[in-house]
């Protein structure tokens, strides 16, 4: 699959620039054309409720996280927000729409509900709660805009008779922030204990406030971890309970296995992505075909991953080699949580329903806009497709 140069495009200019419709299987919802929210629900054609305990209904949302929305929804019903069920997680700046059920709900409160960022509609009773998962995929209609003319051209073209694409985990995979966790998860994997605390503590960024920035220069040049205490900004937790345990100078495994386990494992993962994406990437560069059967799928490594009966045995073996790792790196005795056995992942996804629109860009003078439609099976996100063809920018504030 020929690679193509990427473009710089201005991502999520407005909420209304990607839009989420949940597809289901029997049920795909469809965000308004008129700009309902603020607006009370219309449950005029609900039918009574036969014995079923879950209110079934579109939950319309823009510019606010899910998460949030819930809670203000069940704060309105007098209800915990667990009573509230709900297939995926859809994107905070955008506009999005999806199925929720709520558990028993008040039906008085429910037609006074309304808020400038929630919209519900098209209610019905259902048997079941919806739970994560419960979906076939995800519509995207995304808006790139600030694009140059030619480039826009020719990337257009090409993304019309696209079939399927690069599975590369994102970047947001390796830390927003300091961008470090491939550096710790090998610490890890090497068993380096100490190492991954101290770069846990003292690696810097721009990204990160003064504060803290500030804090990790005045300990990496004092290294008195009872003093850093007292500087370290309480919202740190992570960071002050690796210095508590230092100062009480306990095993720097001890300390490891104290703090958050989805934390920790989240650095060991994003080693394995890092691996993954660069076998991808050199396996696209030399052409080899990800389309044909028996060769679809790349190995997150781990101690039980078989390379001898791997297509891309070659690759991999020396991707371990360069990174200097072997596969029992990944066999973490000392932190069992840690011990990875490895699994296998789609080299590409497929992209379906692609439809593209090539205008001028009215919000971006003299430049061109991209819209895209199209569907992904659930577990794939857009920007993953979208950073294949895109340098993904923020809108100019």
């Amino acid at each position: 699959m020929k690679e193509l140069t990427k473009i710089e495009a201005v991502f999520k200019q407005s909420p209304e620039d990607f839009i989420v419709e949940e597809v289901q299987e029997d049920w795909s919802p469809k965000v308004s054309v008129e700009d309902n929210f603020n607006k009370v629900p219309d449950i005029s054609t609900l039918e009574p409720n036969e014995s079923r305990s879950f209110l079934a209904c579109e939950f319309e949302k823009r510019n606010i996280d899910l998460f949030t929305a819930i809670k203000i929804l069940a704060s309105h019903l007098h209800k915990g927000s667990d009573s509230m069920g709900y297939a995926g997680i859809k994107d905070k700046k955008a506009h999005t729409i999806q199925r929720i059920t709520i558990f028993e709900p008040d039906m008085d409160l429910i037609k006074t509900f309304k808020h400038p960022n929630i919209y519900l509609k098209n209610f019905k009773w259902e048997k079941r709660k919806i739970k994560m998962g419960y979906l076939y995929g995800n519509r995207f209609i995304i808006t790139l805009r600030n694009l140059d003319k030619k480039d826009a051209i020719k990337h257009s073209s090409h993304l019309r008779r696209l079939k399927h694409f690069a599975n590369y985990f994102g970047k947001q995979r390796f830390g927003s922030v300091r961008g470090n966790n491939v550096k710790i998860g090998k610490l890890l994997v090497k068993r380096k204990f100490m190492e991954v605390l101290e770069t846990l503590l003292l690696d810097t960024s721009s990204k990160e406030q003064e504060e803290v920035t500030l804090a990790r220069i005045k300990l990496k040049k004092e290294k008195d971890y009872r003093e850093a205490l007292n500087y370290f900004p309480e919202y740190l937790r992570f960071e002050r309970r690796i210095l508590e345990g230092l100062v009480k100078k306990k095993e720097p495994v001890d300390i490891i296995k104290s703090l958050e386990r989805k934390s920790i494992l989240m650095y060991v993962h994003s080693l394995q992505s890092h691996l993954f994406n660069i076998i991808l990437e050199t396996s696209l560069a030399e052409n080899f075909d990800f389309t044909q059967k028996g060769q679809q799928k790349i190995p997150l490594m781990g101690y039980r991953t078989k390379i001898e009966d791997e297509p891309l045995k070659e690759t991999e073996e020396k991707v371990l080699d360069d990174e200097g790792l072997v596969l029992d790196d990944f066999n973490i005795l000392e932190i069992p949580y840690l011990r990875i056995k490895g699994d296998l992942r789609d080299a590409l996804v497929p992209i379906e329903d692609l439809e593209l629109e090539l205008e001028d860009d009215e919000q971006n003078d003299g430049a061109k806009k991209i819209i895209l439609q199209f569907t992904l099976k659930k577990g794939t996100y857009a920007t993953t497709f979208l950073e294949n063809f895109f340098i993904l920018r923020d809108p100019k504030p």
